[in-house]
């Protein structure tokens, strides 16, 4: 019970439906509407709610370096931004980029620096991320027509590449990682949560295409399923808040300005600004038109 098949049988389950899939993608007319709700309903649910069984964080694939100093990668980042990152194949949604660890003289060119081995704060003697919570920094997804797909490479089939550009990540943060959504397209990999959700959400997608000759019901169903759904969003965002955890070690504004300069980027950009995801949910839409 843990192929797609089984969750689109499950789901024809869920709406009464007459019949059962032999396999997903055997294209026959009952599975054809299946399939097609089916990769929409998976990417969708998982950018509804931050599900913890599909969260991912990696090393981004650096593009660009606008300082230059990086060899192999090019130098065009698009302005105001210092590095661009190749958007990870398999992201449905980039929760947030930690900033990096906390280092000697990391003032920018000309900013007032001190010596990072004076004892002002123990908040400044840390310097790596061993332990430390991670603290969000500026990003921005974007579109670059600068670095298009490698040359025979099945761009289709990659999630935000074309022959004209790909989608990136611009940021002002070296080395950085990402914290994301990641594509889980295996059942087995599912908490349960999710799985009665997906299970749900194709019902409701599919429900008027089953039932097209009994619309009444059709609509009934779909607004069944619906339901069913939306709780188990609510519920997966009111669990993401009860499992965070909170920390004392606050570096305030005062010393970071005072570490750094105060100018920005480099003054205080962890602590928020356009272009930070913080809330990693977007709502997902239903067959009726309606979102949650």
């Amino acid at each position: 019970m843990n192929l797609p098949t089984d969750i689109a049988n499950l789901a024809l389950d869920a709406i009464g439906a007459d019949l059962t899939l032999s396999d997903i993608e055997d294209g026959t007319p009952n599975a054809q509407p299946v399939l097609r709700a089916y990769r929409e309903c998976l990417t969708g649910l998982l950018r509804a709610a931050p599900w913890q069984f599909a969260r991912k964080q990696l090393p981004m694939d650096l593009l660009a370096d606008a300082t230059g100093q990086t060899a192999g990668v090019g130098t065009t980042v698009i302005p105001p931004w210092v590095y661009e990152y190749a958007y990870p194949n398999d992201c449905v949604a980039a929760r947030f980029v930690p900033a990096s660890p906390v280092v000697a003289n990391q003032s920018p060119p000309g900013n007032i620096s001190i010596n990072a081995s004076v004892p002002i704060s123990s908040a400044l003697a840390i310097t790596t991320q061993l332990g430390q919570r991670l603290r969000p920094t500026r990003f921005l997804i974007a579109r670059d027509v600068n670095y298009p797909p490698q040359a025979g490479q099945l761009w289709w089939e990659i999630r935000g590449e074309s022959p004209a550009g790909r989608s990136v990540i611009l940021t002002n943060t070296p080395q950085a990682n990402l914290v994301y959504t990641s594509l889980v397209l295996y059942p087995s990999e599912w908490d349960d949560s999710f799985r009665a959700a997906m299970i749900a959400y194709v019902a409701q997608a599919i429900a008027l295409k089953v039932h097209q000759k009994n619309l009444p019901l059709a609509r009934q169903l779909r607004n069944d399923q619906i339901a069913i759904t939306k709780s188990k969003i609510q519920q997966a965002r009111i669990n993401d808040g009860n499992e965070q955890w909170s920390s004392t070690d606050h570096l305030p504004d005062w010393i970071a300005a005072r570490r750094s300069g105060g100018a920005w980027p480099w003054g205080g950009e962890e602590d928020g600004g356009l272009g930070m995801l913080w809330a990693p949910w977007t709502p997902a839409g239903f067959s009726d038109g309606s979102a949650y």
